[in-house]
């Protein structure tokens, strides 16, 4: 029996997104490209991997059962791949990443972490910059490699999806919200907000668009561009916000984190020069794509 690569990737990111239309944005193909895949990998299997609902897919008793094994065999190729590498000496030198500021809390750290143990011969060297300035730096190559929200770019610039995180709400102790569990978008309605300006519009449009599909319209007091500002005003109790659930991370002891009932997530985008890339941008890009697992 032959697997796919390709295949076996699919399965493991609709496996954990449960959604095909998300899993074919991570995967840059289209929604009925991946459903073939998938189609095409239970005919290889011999049995039904997923339950198909209107809104969502679960994994069968089948496909739970092949989802260990499959997280494995990618393991195992992905490993194959770095050994090699490192015996042609790919996986040492220094390469240039950039990062918007709010990369800090969760991306950033898993990073060095891989880092370390996948690839310690690797030096790395920070740039912190906006996600627009990132794309201008991976253009004229002083960047290697940015970690950006996902923005229009030009052609000369590659991205893929690498990492994501859930939304969540950013409460100040004593809210009325701070109680709640899981508080829903509509308990929103009217409430006092600080919200992402046009700098940070990618989580802007991401968080309006979340509200108005609930109907919900909170009365903006304050605009800021980044997260750890956003929440300096939440801890003052200006407002509440929803930022990526990952600024938990942030030192703020007066600020809960509730988490939404939504699938909606924020994502981190890598870019890289399609012309003449780093030697090593390809083997960190392999990293990159592990940090989500």
């Amino acid at each position: 029996m032959i697997f796919d690569s390709l295949q076996l990737q699919s399965f493991l990111l609709l496996a954990r997104e449960r959604h095909f239309g998300r899993a074919a944005r991570k995967l840059f193909v289209t929604q009925p490209a991946l459903s073939r895949r998938i189609q095409q990998l239970e005919l290889n299997s011999g049995v039904a991997l997923f339950r198909r609902e209107r809104k969502r897919v679960d994994l069968t008793a089948a496909g739970a059962a092949f989802l260990p094994h499959v997280e494995a065999i990618v393991e195992a190729m992905e490993a194959a791949h770095r050994a090699a590498l490192n015996a042609a000496g790919a996986l040492a030198g220094r390469v240039t990443i950039g990062f918007d500021g709010a990369g800090s809390y969760t991306l950033i750290p898993r990073l060095i972490e891989q880092a370390a143990r996948l690839m310690p011969e690797l030096d790395i060297a920070f740039v912190e910059l906006s996600s627009i300035d990132q794309m201008r730096e991976v253009e004229f190559h002083r960047l290697d490699i940015g970690l950006v929200r996902p923005l229009p770019h030009d052609a000369a610039i590659l991205t893929e999806a690498v990492f994501s995180e859930p939304l969540a709400l950013a409460v100040p102790a004593g809210h009325r919200l701070a109680g709640r569990r899981s508080p829903r978008l509509s308990d929103l309605d009217g409430e006092p907000f600080v919200a992402y300006s046009e700098a940070g519009r990618y989580l802007r449009d991401l968080i309006d668009g979340e509200c108005a599909a609930a109907g919900a319209t909170p009365h903006i007091v304050q605009r800021m561009s980044r997260t750890h500002s956003i929440l300096a005003l939440v801890s003052t109790g200006l407002g509440v916000a929803i930022v990526p659930a990952g600024s938990s991370a942030a030192a703020f002891d007066n600020i809960l984190f509730k988490p939404l009932p939504i699938a909606t997530r924020a994502e981190w985008h890598a870019a890289w020069s399609r012309k003449a890339p780093g030697a090593l941008v390809p083997a960190v890009l392999d990293l990159l794509r592990g940090l989500d697992r």
